[in-house]
């Protein structure tokens, strides 16, 4: 069993949120070993905690959010993929404002701050969540079904009636080489038609259209990153929203699931597994 890991030095970025369209900053700084991942709130004066788990996630259709008692951290899924693929426990994640910036609607840019920074292993050994029997979720034709595995795979399958989009299928081991390469560049999925609507609702004020995969009426407006980009970024958001439930090994099956449905998975995977 390996040890578990942290960055070894310091590393800050500043851009947009996503759906705010306010500028935020996040320093990631090194933790100690059983701190994991969390959350500090330096625009508030009593630099509240929010740890990135399970306990404290909040059922959203549009991204993930973290609540504890009133202070939220939202849009962290992307920074908790880029950190779970690359296997890193422990870290301190210092946010000045409520959402994580978007960078450039992927994981790409959280990868290779981290990369930069480097990681190091603790003493400690990492603890492991292991599933002992299948569990699964759905909602109408969405499901989700983790399996009992040795290590994280993913297989997911998006769908969609539009002729450009229709039927992507992706499955990957998440190993650091592979979600660096593989998934971390994927972009997140805006359909044009719904675009205005998200902003008469406060959402997606800071989105463009360099930072999303967007669908229009005859099909993709911008250049994709992979022919199967979406499938791609949803794997992406399943590894984040994951994440909250610590070093996972399982088989995870997905269709056409949300981060409302992931935060249901990841809830019962937290009360139906073990940690070794």
């Amino acid at each position: 069993m390996a040890g578990q890991t942290t960055i070894e030095n310091e590393i800050s970025y500043s851009g947009v949120a996503l759906h705010s369209g306010k500028e935020v900053k996040l320093t990631i700084k090194p933790a100690e070993a059983n701190k994991g991942v969390y959350f500090l709130r330096t625009d508030l004066p009593t630099r509240p905690v929010v740890p990135a788990s399970w306990q404290w996630v909040r059922e959203s259709s549009r991204c993930t959010t973290l609540e504890k008692e009133g202070v939220k951290i939202r849009t962290p899924e992307h920074l908790l993929a880029a950190l779970a693929g690359l296997g890193i426990d422990n870290a301190c994640l210092e946010l000045y404002g409520e959402e994580v910036p978007m960078a450039d609607g992927s994981a790409q840019t959280w990868i290779q701050l981290l990369q930069k920074a480097g990681t190091v292993e603790l003493q400690e050994k990492r603890a492991v969540r292991k599933l002992v029997k299948p569990i699964w979720v759905e909602d109408g034709e969405r499901l989700l079904v983790a399996l009992p595995a040795e290590k994280l795979t993913v297989s997911y399958t998006f769908t969609n009636p539009h002729p450009a989009v229709g039927c992507q299928f992706a499955q990957f081991t998440i190993e650091p080489d592979t979600f660096a390469q593989e998934i971390a560049p994927s972009r997140t999925l805006a359909f044009w038609k719904e675009v205005e609507a998200l902003r008469a609702q406060g959402l997606g004020l800071g989105g463009n259209m360099d930072v999303a995969v967007v669908v229009g009426e005859e099909g993709y407006l911008g250049q994709l990153r992979f022919a199967d980009e979406i499938v791609r970024h949803k794997i992406l958001d399943l590894v984040g929203d994951l994440s909250l439930a610590g070093p996972l090994a399982a088989h995870v099956v997905g269709l056409r699931s949300g981060h409302a449905l992931n935060a249901r998975l990841v809830k019962e995977i937290a009360s139906q597994s073990v940690i070794i």
